[in-house]
């Protein structure tokens, strides 16, 4: 199992973010780790990349804590912060000094794909910063990507170009967790669903499955989690 999550319980004072919350990911699949606002997502993905400690339970990624495992990780925050000077190329040589795993020709691949241009993160929109992060994000060669909203905030066509680099950068060896409200648009290339409500899971389903029954990762969002 790529990652475990054991019982775990993580409190900021006296509100609990996560609580007793068990979760098996394998290796080779999409994930949509789905639920409303403060279920807990965003501690959760915090609590893999090792960023967060649980107060009880235990996060092992491929046997071993998080924080002895981080260079498997690749973690796109909700609100990813850069250099605002940084541009492509001066980006591609401070990523592959701080990752080794970090792959330029496979990051300006994705920024051709993407469509993110040859210019400053300044002179970037919106738009523009969110898929050069998440290329930054794909470019490094791990285990386990951990995406906070990476279609928040962003327009229609920007979300397609995101989720097609997504299937683009699939590998049978990696786990790919994303966590979106954005349920309709992204359902179509998730493997499993996982639902969160209240700082536990309450549904880990195969998306295959769910559409057998006749029911979308949508459909199933809002009767789970209503």
């Amino acid at each position: 199992m790529l990652v475990e999550m054991k019982n775990v319980t993580r409190r900021f004072g006296k509100t609990v973010a996560v609580d007793g919350l068990s979760l098996e990911l394998p290796p080779g699949e999409v994930v949509g780790l789905l639920g409303t606002n403060g279920a807990g997502k965003s501690t959760t993905l915090k609590l893999m990349a090792g960023l967060l400690y649980p107060d009880s339970g235990e996060v092992l990624l491929e046997g071993s804590p998080p924080r002895r495992a981080r260079e498997k990780v690749a973690f796109l925050p909700e609100r990813g912060q850069l250099y605002d000077w940084l541009t492509p190329k001066s980006a591609a040589g401070l990523f592959a000094d701080l990752y080794p795993d970090f792959r330029p020709p496979r990051f300006f691949e994705l920024l051709e794909q993407l469509e993110v241009p040859s210019r400053s993160l300044e002179q970037m929109s919106k738009g523009q910063r969110a898929r050069f992060l998440l290329a930054a994000t794909l470019a490094r060669k791990v285990r386990l990507y951990l995406l906070d909203e990476p279609l928040g905030g962003v327009d229609l066509i920007t979300r397609d170009r995101i989720l097609a680099a997504l299937v683009s950068e699939w590998r049978e060896e990696a786990t790919y967790l994303l966590s979106t409200h954005e349920v309709a648009e992204a359902e179509g290339i998730f493997d499993r669903a996982v639902f969160m409500k209240e700082g536990r899971v309450v549904l880990s389903a195969s998306a295959e499955e769910l559409r057998e029954r006749g029911q979308s990762v949508a459909q199933t969002f809002r009767e789970v989690l209503a």
